[in-house]
């Protein structure tokens, strides 16, 4: 993201009319602009906010620890400034670039008021997933670990929100994407992972959730122990080796939960290597992995071809050379700047 890109996010922030993604996008390009930067952004702000309504809340504290830090460093012999808060602050500036932050955190809380909402209904505490954790369209997969131990790796193109710490008798996180879970097992306090539609159960386990909000199914792989798929009054308890996937229709019913037994772990798993592989899949699958992780526009010429395709892409290869292997199953695709178009 440039500056351009994050005053073109901030119009559609104060619509709200913005993507986890997007928004995850942002935060990390407001820790590395420059003191100028953020002042164009906290101006572009305000003058939109004057037609635009979001509830105020206090700024992250990771996000105005990293900027406090970042003024400390750039302006060391600046006035000292004070916010509402307490904090001490270097500049004057801090003033419009907190504003800034204030909103983000405000719009983010905004954009989830609806789940928020309904857990304060049922007079539990609510636990806000405050915390963001995304890999790009075209980055390679990332490794981190939640406050309970709990490790998750994320694949490209992919969102997982989370708290800052888990309390009371559940783990709760929301997931767009893929990941693969190492969850820390504890009876007392399952771990729930929702994903468009539906929600898994977990008490200490290794899986794998495929759940990007452009496919037409989402697929939950169980490595070892047991997880529970839950959607409406329907669900699916898996063994090590079964895949549950649900299918999103574009209309009608929805169909039931899909069991599939003895599936290939490596093959699910590939991406986590730093592999993409495909066993007899429709072209457009193969299509939509490459654009997420290559970060490239996919076009057709006329129309999806019923083509499949069996092979393995290393991430190490360039898309170039990607085109080169499904050239020689007969899939024929050009590349300029970043589109594909399949011509087959």
């Amino acid at each position: 993201m440039n500056l351009k890109d994050a005053r073109s996010f901030v119009a559609r922030f104060v619509k709200g009319e913005y993507t986890p993604e997007e928004y995850a996008t942002f935060l990390r390009w407001l820790q590395d602009a420059s003191i100028d930067e953020l002042g164009i952004i906290a101006d572009e702000h305000e003058a939109l906010f004057e037609q635009w309504s979001l509830a105020a809340v206090a700024p992250s504290p990771e996000w105005v620890g990293q900027l406090e830090q970042k003024l400390d460093e750039q302006e060391r012999l600046a006035p000292v400034k004070r916010l509402n808060t307490g904090r001490v602050v270097r500049r004057p500036m801090w003033i419009a670039a907190a504003s800034v932050l204030l909103a983000v955190t405000g719009g983010y809380l905004w954009y989830n008021h609806s789940i928020d909402k309904q857990a304060a209904v049922a007079d539990n505490p609510v636990i806000a997933l405050n915390k963001v954790f995304s890999v790009a369209r075209g980055g390679q997969q990332q490794e981190f670990t939640l406050a309970d131990g709990s490790k998750i790796w994320l694949n490209a193109a992919s969102t997982l929100k989370y708290p800052a710490s888990f309390s009371g008798s559940e783990r709760t996180v929301e997931l767009t994407g893929e990941a693969y879970f190492e969850v820390t097992g504890s009876a007392a306090r399952p771990f729930h992972v929702k994903i468009k539609g539906a929600e898994i159960e977990v008490l200490g386990t290794h899986f794998n959730v495929k759940a990007y909000g452009e496919e037409s199914s989402s697929k939950t792989t169980l490595v070892d122990g047991a997880v529970k798929v839950i959607r409406g009054t329907e669900t699916l308890q898996l063994k090590p080796g079964e895949q549950a996937e649900i299918v999103y229709p574009t209309s009608g019913a929805n169909p039931p939960m899909k069991l599939q037994k003895g599936v290939d772990i490596d093959h699910v798993l590939s991406w986590k290597s730093g592999d993409l592989e495909f066993k007899d899949d429709a072209l457009s699958n193969v299509m939509q992995a490459i654009s997420r992780c290559y970060d490239v526009e996919i076009r057709y010429q006329s129309g999806i071809p019923e083509a499949r395709f069996t092979g393995n892409f290393s991430r190490q290869s360039n898309i170039q050379q990607i085109l080169n292997q499904l050239e020689h199953q007969n899939i024929h695709c050009s590349l300029q700047g970043k589109v594909v178009t399949v011509l087959r």
